[in-house]
């Protein structure tokens, strides 16, 4: 049987599966299931993901066509069970048009599958990711007595905790559950600010709030939110047009221009300093929907991302060091602050750097979020009792010219999670190494334990799993 290749939405991952199924249904699922015992099996969503959790050796299930959403009333609150590959945009259409609310929790894309996003931890900004908020899995097994495949419903303790961001590996999740909130509107703004303390400042009036810093200008950019008991702005339609065709669509034309086809650090710089921001408009507040006001069209243009979280005590050393190294890899060698360069040194990461000074000219803002601790074992919000940050760091360069891009994220990689314990996300362009996957997440072992319960055979990890997550590497 020739194997059937599926690149990812990045055009980083090109995947490899014996056999491809489509079930409809849970019944389906387990008659794959049983005609498949003893191979390995791996599940994909939407493809929107950087990650080699991706990959697949043998068996790919495809959950595109599991998107039901049923809502029902318990106690006088919305239920909500949704199918594992429903994209989240459809998640919010049903619960609008059912009169059930919206998600607790929104990212800036809503084309991912509800599964994938819970698996890998996906989040917004303000509060925690989408993984805390599931109450209920339901996730295809075989039975560790008779090895017949069945349906393990799971919906309290530590289990429940891995379920919620298990990156595929406790079996094929077919639904997940959780509570619908009442629709609400959401005030936005954007500001300018030389400091970081100063945009931090804000957050105690807007908790939703995300930001970026600027490259080559080195200012930051408030995108200040919170939720509004005002009705939609009059001009909220209007609102939605700009930020649709100047920030989404515009802004990032010029993005593509600048990295793909001119290819040069100096315009790129110029860019940022002097041109990028005139197309944001300051200070217009406007109220919408949340649903409508807490997403990007990040999805229209190809690229490619790694994302690295860092607790809140951590952030201003964090993005410090991010000016630090993105002035070095575009070939400042003075760059590097001489306490950070005795730290990398003493990491065993100083010569790689030094090696690569001139190699990447960064080309896109550094977003900043804010996600509160996540009541799961292995998210990236995991393990805290204070809030985490992100901070996401985007190429838009075209597949094979992502040499640079490689290089420095490989490295900010290493160096985030030596200097300030920084979590790459798992759903994202992910180097992580087992040795430090083991050092980052306290509650990987637990999780290896639950994993081990419900497939001690590991039929549901792949390489990539099996080396990060289960330190395969160590034991050999």
């Amino acid at each position: 049987m020739a194997p059937r290749t599926i690149p990812n939405f990045g055009h980083s991952i090109v995947i490899s599966a014996n056999e491809v199924f489509t079930p409809r249904s849970e019944a389906e699922v387990l008659e794959i299931l049983g005609r498949c015992g003893g191979r390995k099996i791996r599940v994909i969503g939407r493809l929107h993901s950087w990650s080699e959790t991706l990959l697949t050796e043998d068996v790919l299930l495809d959950m595109r066509q599991m998107n039901d959403v049923r809502v029902e009333k318990r106690d006088g609150r919305n239920w909500v069970t949704v199918g594992a590959g429903c994209q989240i945009k459809r998640v919010l259409s049903e619960l609008e048009r059912l009169g059930a609310g919206t998600t607790p929790s929104l990212g800036l894309i809503t084309e991912q599958a509800i599964a994938g996003a819970m698996a890998t931890g996906t989040h917004g900004s303000g509060k925690h990711s989408l993984s805390h908020y599931a109450d209920e899995m339901r996730i295809a097994v075989y039975d560790p007595v008779t090895g017949q495949p069945t349906i393990r419903t799971i919906c309290s303790g530590d289990e429940l905790r891995a379920a919620r961001c298990s990156l595929g590996a406790m079996g094929v999740v077919v639904s997940v559950g959780f509570w619908a909130r009442p629709e609400y509107q959401v005030e936005e703004y954007f500001e300018r600010y030389n400091r970081l303390d100063d945009v931090l400042a804000r957050e105690t009036e807007f908790p939703l709030q995300q930001f970026y810093l600027i490259p080559w200008l080195w200012q930051f950019f408030g995108q200040h939110r919170r939720e509004s008991k005002k009705p939609r702005s009059a001009l909220a339609t209007v609102y939605r047009w700009y930020f649709y065709l100047v920030i989404d669509v515009g802004l990032h034309l010029c993005l593509l221009l600048l990295s793909r086809v001119l290819k040069s650090s100096a315009l790129i710089k110029f860019f940022f300093r002097h041109i990028a921001t005139k197309a944001v408009i300051r200070r217009w507040h406007v109220v919408d929907r949340s649903q409508d006001m807490l997403i990007m069209e990040h999805e229209l243009f190809r690229h490619i991302e790694i994302e690295i979280f860092v607790t809140q005590d951590k952030l201003s050393d964090a993005l410090s060091f991010t000016v630090e190294v993105l002035k070095h890899f575009d070939g400042d060698h003075s760059a590097i602050a001489p306490e950070t360069r005795q730290r990398l040194q003493t990491g065993g990461l100083l010569a790689d750097l030094d090696q690569l000074c001139g190699v990447y000219t960064h080309h896109y803002m550094i977003c900043v979020r804010r996600i509160l601790p996540d009541d799961t074992l292995i998210s990236m919000a995991s393990g805290s009792e204070t809030p985490w940050y992100s901070l996401s760091f985007v190429s838009c360069a075209r597949p094979q010219d992502r040499r640079g891009f490689f290089l420095f994220a490989n490295h900010l990689c290493s160096a985030m999670a030596l200097l300030f314990d920084g979590r790459p996300h798992w759903g994202k362009y992910c180097p992580l190494s087992d040795e430090e996957a083991a050092r980052l997440y306290p509650q990987l072992p637990r999780f290896r334990e639950l994993c081990d319960e419900v497939d001690s055979a590991g039929r549901f990890r792949n390489r990539w799993l099996n080396d990060v997550m289960f330190g395969s590497r160590r034991r050999m």
